[in-house]
């Protein structure tokens, strides 16, 4: 359960689409299409745009529009949603060429639902203001499901009275919102949550690798790490791939090891050592560099069982 102290929660259904209200979608990829089609379904006008066109058609399908430059995009928009890969994607859709942000209408809601970390949302909060548009970072808890079943978990930081406007967007696309304060404290709580659940996948899968090379059955090995007090959500959400050795995308392997190492350069920032994230972090990174990137991050005890084996280790499957 997440803290309530210095936060405000609502829940879904606490509000209900203005008519007409247009959105901008920028961002088409395996998070941000269903998060747009459930706008378009739910009443909301959205125009969307991504750097390959074709992942937007189904957007176009129902009833939504396609624009060919982030600009283009948000002409009009009452609100903005971003969905992109890491700070400098955000920078670049924002700032660039073809920048959002000089498009604006005065008084818009930019909603960054990107993982970008604090110094970078605060970054965009700076940018946001000087061209007169509301900021919220709004990273989220969920991956594909949720994203499809308009469940996810929204981390908001930014001005209270921009986040009431924004409310009936985030219900559109979630079950829940928690406001940890000013700019920026929203990206701050989204890679505190994503450090402890990349640590955590990483030490499941040395666990693993460890009750392999010990000769545990792996099947009952983790039934008891389930029914145990490790049997965290996550241990039930990704063992069971573990188990069968494969990983469909729900949450790629190359982003977790970009939000770890988010974690470690603010933690370096503030002077603080995350011993055991540094190390999950470089334990993704070799990962990726084998080949897993694409792999959902549950493929690191893939890579942490080949590690173990070596040449002249168990030959388990």
């Amino acid at each position: 359960m997440l803290p309530s102290l210095r936060q405000t929660s609502w829940q879904r259904g606490a509000s209900r689409p203005v008519p007409e209200t247009t959105v901008a979608f920028l961002g088409l990829g395996q998070m941000g299409l269903p998060m747009a089609l459930n706008l378009q379904r739910k009443g909301f006008s959205v125009t969307g745009w991504n750097r390959t066109p074709e992942k937007g058609q189904p957007l176009v399908e129902a009833g939504g529009r396609l624009a060919g430059t982030p600009r283009e995009a948000v002409r009009g928009a009452d609100f903005i949603v971003t969905m992109l890969g890491d700070p400098a994607a955000v920078r670049q859709v924002a700032l660039g060429t073809d920048g959002f942000l000089a498009a604006c209408r005065s008084g818009a809601v930019w909603i960054d639902a990107s993982t970008i970390g604090p110094s970078a949302a605060r970054e965009m909060a700076e940018a946001a203001a000087r061209a007169r548009v509301e900021y919220l970072d709004a990273p989220v808890l969920g991956s594909v499901k949720p994203a499809t079943d308009g469940t996810l978990t929204f981390l908001v930081g930014g001005n209270p009275e921009a986040l009431t406007r924004a409310r009936p967007v985030l219900d559109a696309m979630g079950q829940s919102v928690h406001h940890f304060g000013a700019a920026g404290q929203g990206a701050a709580a989204k890679i505190v949550a994503n450090m402890l659940t990349g640590t955590l996948v990483a030490a499941l899968g040395e666990a693993l690798a460890l009750a392999d090379g010990l000769g545990l059955e792996r099947d009952a090995i983790v039934r008891m790490l389930m029914e145990g007090p490790a049997g965290a959500p996550i241990v039930r959400m990704k063992a069971p791939l573990m188990q069968s050795g494969d990983f469909p995308p729900a949450f790629q392997l190359r982003w977790m090891e970009k939000d770890l190492g988010l974690a470690l350069l603010e933690a370096h920032r503030l002077g603080t050592a995350l011993p055991a994230a540094a190390a999950a972090h470089g334990a993704y990174a070799a990962a990726r560099a084998a080949g897993l990137g694409d792999q959902d991050f549950a493929a690191i005890a893939a890579f942490t069982r080949s590690v173990a084996r070596g040449p002249a280790g168990p030959e388990r499957a």
